[in-house]
């Protein structure tokens, strides 16, 4: 499956099997997240993995997310906040929070290609988890990852189409173009563009005539 299918595949779930995800699965799916960028390189990313059982519910109130009792595997996300401060200054939060957001999606997409669905909780009480989690201080927790076989993956939510979010080289601007291929649906037909294309094929099939000529 190719990145752009796993990317389009990608599920989330209400309810998960009861089924051990494998150590050396989560693994991958962690190595995946260490290799996402990381803005000036200062990897201010870290992570919780959390098996047990108790913990699991006492992640699930904290989270307030019925779901991450019930799952084998859930990762608790943290950003070394004061070591990106330490490099950005006061936009350390936005920082850590692009960071996080590649982190997760490279384990999201790891864990589809190996047929486990996830769900990316945020929202909750961050001092409350790492409390709970013993994060020390200067380090908190963005986000809870779940992880879990499931036979009911959630259906994707209606998106936005191309035609409505992408323009080209000025906003507002949206071209509807029979090189863009069956993705792409714009608007309207821009007459420059495809004049410009037309004509660039006229030219060289003139061209081609002259010379047998």
């Amino acid at each position: 499956m190719s990145v752009f299918e796993t990317v389009r595949e990608l599920k989330s779930f209400r309810e998960c099997r009861d089924e051990t995800i494998p150590r050396k699965i989560i693994g991958k799916v962690l190595e995946a997240g260490r290799q996402g960028p990381s803005p000036g390189n200062v990897q201010s990313i870290e992570f919780v993995v959390v098996e047990d059982e108790d913990k699991l519910d006492m992640l699930s109130d904290s989270v307030n997310d019925g779901r991450v009792e019930d799952v084998p595997t859930a990762v608790i996300v943290i950003a070394d906040v004061e070591r990106m401060r330490r490099r950005v200054g006061d936009q350390c939060y936005s920082f850590c929070n692009a960071e996080a957001a590649m982190t997760v999606q490279n384990m999201r997409l790891t864990a589809q290609e190996e047929g486990i669905s996830s769900c990316w909780i945020t929202g909750f009480d961050e001092d409350l988890v790492a409390d709970q989690f013993e994060i020390p201080g200067g380090k908190t927790p963005l986000g809870v990852l779940i992880f879990g076989y499931t036979d009911n993956p959630t259906e994707s939510p209606s998106r936005f189409g191309l035609n409505e979010i992408c323009f080209y080289d000025t906003y507002g601007n949206q071209v509807d173009s029979v090189f863009d291929g069956f993705e792409w649906g714009g608007l309207r037909e821009e007459r420059e563009v495809y004049g410009k294309k037309v004509q660039g094929l006229t030219d060289k099939v003139r061209r081609k005539v002259r010379k047998f000529l």
